[in-house]
């Protein structure tokens, strides 16, 4: 069982205000710039506004969520907003006497906070996204629905690689991947996953739509995935060859190996994030392949969103703490040739990392 209200508390408590607010609408803002608060701390996968305030919490939605709202988060007081929201939140907040209100800078528009400036009486307290931090930290069930999410995506890839062949399209394999993830229970994609073959895998976030490229013989292929339970998803890359491997593309695959390796072994709690892409980075530098090395950060925070905190680059100034999720994706990527990057996910733990993966990467699998 979760305890929302215990997560209402965490929050008020870093906070110099006696209430915060949680505003996620596509009316007023871009959708969904919000939703994993709303969720994160109710339960609640609509859309509306959070006045979060200790025992007196406040749900308001509109017309088109008020039952979903009242399934899925029982224990709060609802408060029906349909028209003119900003109005509406304006007397809650004299309802509930509150006088400071915080809010996430880094989740709400200008024009929203001018706007309740405008029609509430109270002062608003800027934050940059204190949530992000709550969320940095998984508990048990939200580590338990990444490592089911994991597990998923490695059986469908099992399956899927016995079903490769040369001439299906990029498109198609994509396609077939999601499909799979659906049969073995994921609620949908964790995110636009990747599948590249050829030259293509040499750039990073690759979509298939992009060249719809048939596969040929010889091919790297890399598949970058994710699947979602209970809200969760998972994160994941494994690079394969279709046909035998040449010596070249199985020197660079196991020098992406080495450093994954690397930054693995450098996780623990109280490490820098820092310190965990230089060890990583440091691989791949002393390779022959050092001019292609990965140059954006080797991992991050997943759980809710598909890229949470903490960071793990050069200039990052996280440090790892027990119960952070992260991913490790240090790549080598050679223009006009192709890439390779493998992907794992780990739990920081008081003494190194427990490994949430577990799909086959000591060697350079061949498929078709």
């Amino acid at each position: 069982m979760i305890d929302y209200r215990k997560r209402q508390e965490r929050l008020l408590s870093g906070v110099d205000a006696d209430a915060f607010l949680v505003f996620d609408l596509d009316r007023i803002l871009p959708g969904g710039i919000d939703s994993v608060s709303l969720f994160y701390l109710t339960g609640y996968t609509g859309e509306g506004a959070l006045l979060c305030c200790g025992d007196k919490s406040v749900l308001l939605t509109d017309s088109r969520y008020l039952e979903q709202a009242q399934r899925e988060t029982p224990e709060l007081s609802l408060r029906h907003a349909e028209a003119d929201y900003l109005t509406e939140i304006a007397a809650a907040v004299q309802d509930l006497g509150i006088r400071r209100m915080a809010f996430a800078s880094w989740r709400m528009s200008h024009f929203v906070v001018n706007k309740l400036e405008e029609v509430c009486d109270v002062e608003l307290v800027e934050t940059d996204d204190p949530i992000r931090w709550l969320r940095a930290v998984k508990d048990a069930h939200e580590i338990d629905c990444i490592h089911r999410a994991s597990r998923l995506s490695e059986e469908a890839l099992t399956e899927l690689l016995d079903e490769i062949d040369v001439g299906m399209d990029e498109v198609d394999v994509a396609f077939r991947f999601g499909l799979l993830l659906r049969e073995k229970g994921s609620e949908r994609v964790s995110f636009d996953m990747i599948v590249a073959a050829g030259e293509n895998s040499s750039l990073p976030h690759y979509r298939p739509s992009l060249g719809k490229r048939a596969l040929r013989e010889g091919d790297l292929l890399l598949f970058d995935f994710g699947a979602r339970v209970g809200g969760y998803g998972s994160d994941i890359t494994r690079t394969v060859v279709l046909g035998a491997a040449s010596e070249k593309q199985r020197d660079i695959y196991d020098w992406v190996r080495r450093a994954t390796d690397a930054g693995l072994e450098a996780l623990g709690a109280g490490v820098p994030g820092k310190e965990v892409h230089q060890a990583a980075a440091e691989v791949i530098e002393g390779s022959p392949y050092k001019e292609y090395a990965f140059l954006s950060g080797v991992g991050h925070g997943v759980g809710l969103e598909g890229h949470e905190l903490p960071r793990m680059s050069l200039e990052s100034t996280d440090v790892l703490e027990p119960g952070m999720v992260v991913t490790m994706e240090p790549g080598i990527y050679i223009p006009g040739y192709g890439g390779v990057r493998i992907e794992d996910i780990a739990v920081i733990a008081e003494d190194g990392y427990d490994l949430l993966t577990s799909f086959p990467r000591d060697d350079l699998i061949e498929v078709g």
